[in-house]
């Protein structure tokens, strides 16, 4: 969408300044022209959309497209996805099930319209000699707000307006004529050649380990600017390109094209119990394309033209759509997205996928402020380190300690692997809570069981977000860094006395739990199987370095799938999920191992009673005042 914020800064600045210039401006035509454009096929797309949701969706994620559509007939969709998904881990919805995700884009470019022309029309009239510098001021103070909160508020900055506004604004200053015209042919090639390759390059370099956008949607919106600035100066090669037919027709119909491809893929995701689409991407495309076609030619043309359909027309059916729509929205919403489409079971196995979190309050805390979990009363002599599995852990762990009369020191940080030594591109502030965890363990030898958690299987994987340095140089990135890290940080607690109990992976899918099990209750398919041999097989690379440790004295090493996995893996128990998406244990998960995790903690933490009472009898004994009278 980068690409296209450019071009549409650049458009509508350009038809605003035109009417000014020419004395026709108002705000009434600028607002039906804006209408005629965005209304009607929006509409035809929320009605389709949501009559095919309401016979495809769960409950959950139909509640969750209809705070879509109510967003966005107010133009507030991305604020709606931004509250929505602000939780990561523990985000509401999941964005890739809601039909409407696409929607966030046209909110941001309708709320820069509320205001764009207001700010335009000041400018000319008080600051005209200025207004080059005014949007080159408004747009670097967005792109300062995105570049500096991208990594704390990834959400916000890929949501919100304020951090978008920067890729409109270079469009309306290339139309404010910022940049000189372009003279030389060669230099108009090379500024258009260029251009292309940074799209190119931000769209097929670009991954989901790529911080965006901020500082790097740089690439795609200079070079868009790069592209339109070139263009308007005179003839080039990619030029020419874009004014191929086929080219043309596509910039001709992609409103419509946008509007409806999302729906399209997400909807047919569902009905196929979010089945790979990448077999039947030739079909989606050429489906797009139709879908595409026909709204444009008898949809949004039809209500363009003035001449059909007049502007009371379109501001009264505009109204009423908005109302009809609202009052669907709001409705379904009231009636927990009409969940009296399914049975009991299937509505409580969708609730399941939104629980309350124990302990979540303990997440991403500062040292000092770490959380203890069982007997209070006692001196903490556990530390529980680890990521978000750790925090899925918790209510076991907490059982268990407290029947064994033990207090650990509860330290999870999620997306952060229990790694001394390594880097990691998806949380950074990682490095700096593990090196307050290893000093936190040297400051309290009294601390000598460590228990480690994590979601092993995303840190180990080629493409993974770990990295080792030796100064500037990386010497080691994905797996190998993982599989470093792991060994330097076993090895140093080791060295430094500790006890390491080690909680393996839990089976890992490649859908929701309950929403697959949902899905199963409500359509009598089958979409879940897993097997002990594919689960180990998935983690080898992990488990290949517990091996090299499992027998050491001071090492335990807890399987939750051999718990889990006699032959075929269980998700379920007594018609509860175990699970509260793909790879988090639920509370019912946790406490349905608690006997299981209370066994490998009590082969230390027995031990470690034993030797306090001794050391307490022993203190006593020394400090106690002998009973004879002195002389």
């Amino acid at each position: 969408m980068d690409v296209f914020f450019v071009i549409s800064g650049y458009l509508i600045t350009r038809i605003i300044n035109r009417e000014i210039a020419e004395g026709s401006f108002t705000f009434i035509r600028f607002y039906e022209r804006r209408a005629r454009r965005i209304f009607p096929a929006l509409f035809a797309m929320l009605a389709a959309t949501l009559i095919a949701s309401y016979f495809l969706l769960l409950p959950s994620d139909y509640a969750s497209t209809l705070r879509g559509a109510l967003g966005t007939i107010f133009f507030s969709s991305n604020i709606v996805f931004w509250r929505d998904m602000s939780g990561g881990y523990f985000a509401a919805t999941d964005a890739m099930l809601n039909p409407l995700l696409h929607t966030w884009s046209l909110a941001v470019e309708e709320q820069f319209y509320v205001f764009f022309p207001i700010l335009l029309l000041l400018c000319l009239k008080y600051f005209r000699q200025h207004i080059v510098l005014i949007f080159i001021a408004c747009a670097v103070v967005s792109l300062a707000g995105a570049a500096l909160l991208v990594n704390s508020k990834s959400v916000a900055v890929f949501f919100l307006s304020p951090f978008r506004a920067w890729e409109l604004l270079v469009g309306a200053l290339l139309a404010a004529n910022a940049l000189p015209v372009i003279r030389s042919r060669v230099a108009r090639e090379i500024a258009s050649g260029v251009g292309l390759l940074a799209i190119l390059a931000a769209s097929f370099l670009y991954s989901d380990k790529t911080t965006f956008p901020g500082l790097t949607a740089l690439a795609p919106v200079l070079g868009a600017a790069a592209i339109i600035h070139a263009g308007a100066s005179g003839p080039s090669m990619a030029g020419r390109l874009l004014t191929l037919r086929p080219v043309v027709y596509i910039g001709l119909i992609s409103y419509s094209l946008y509007l409806w491809h999302w729906p399209l893929i997400v909807l047919a995701r569902y009905s196929m119990g979010m089945a790979p689409l990448t077999p039947y991407i030739p079909i989606f495309f050429a489906l797009s394309l139709l879908l595409g076609s026909l709204s444009y030619h008898f949809i949004e043309q039809p209500f363009r033209r003035g001449s059909v359909v007049t502007r009371k027309v379109v501001f009264a059916s505009s109204g009423a759509f908005a109302v009809l729509f609202g009052l669907i929205s709001v409705g379904g919403l009231m009636s927990n997205g009409f969940a009296m489409r399914f049975d009991q079971a299937v509505v409580e196995l969708d609730k399941a996928r939104a629980p309350l979190i124990p302990y979540v309050e303990c997440d991403e805390r500062s040292p000092g402020e770490w959380c203890l979990l069982g007997n209070q009363n006692a001196v903490p002599g556990i530390l529980l380190w680890g990521d978000s599995h750790m925090l899925a852990w918790a209510p076991a762990l907490n059982e268990s300690l407290t029947r064994q009369g033990a207090n650990a020191t509860f330290a999870p940080l999620s997306a952060c692997p229990p790694f001394f030594g390594a880097e990691n591109s998806a949380k950074l502030n990682c490095h700096s809570q593990n090196l307050a965890i290893k000093r936190y363990l040297l400051a309290h030898p009294e601390i000598q069981t460590v228990v480690m958690a994590a979601y092993w299987n995303t840190y180990f994987r080629n493409n993974g977000p770990l990295t080792i340095r030796e100064g500037d140089k990386i010497v080691a990135n994905g797996t190998d860094a993982a599989r470093d890290a792991m060994h330097a940080t076993l090895g140093w607690l080791r060295d430094n006395g500790r006890q390491v109990i080690l909680i393996g992976p839990v089976p890992v899918y490649d859908k929701s739990v309950p929403f697959a099990q949902a899905l199963e209750v409500a359509t009598n398919s089958a979409l879940l199987h897993s097997t002990a041999i594919e689960q180990r097989s998935k983690h080898g690379p992990f488990l290949s370095v517990v091996q090299s440790f499992r027998y050491e004295p001071w090492f335990r090493f807890l399987d939750p799938i051999q718990w889990m996995c006699s032959d075929e893996c269980v998700v379920m128990k007594a018609g509860v999920p175990l699970y509260r998406d793909s790879h988090h244990l639920s509370v019912a998960g946790a406490m349905a191992l608690e006997v299981d995790i209370g066994r490998g903690l009590a082969s230390f933490t027995t031990a470690r009673n034993e030797l306090d009472k001794v050391v307490r009898a022993s203190t006593a004994n020394v400090t106690k005042e002998p009973s004879g009278k002195h002389d």
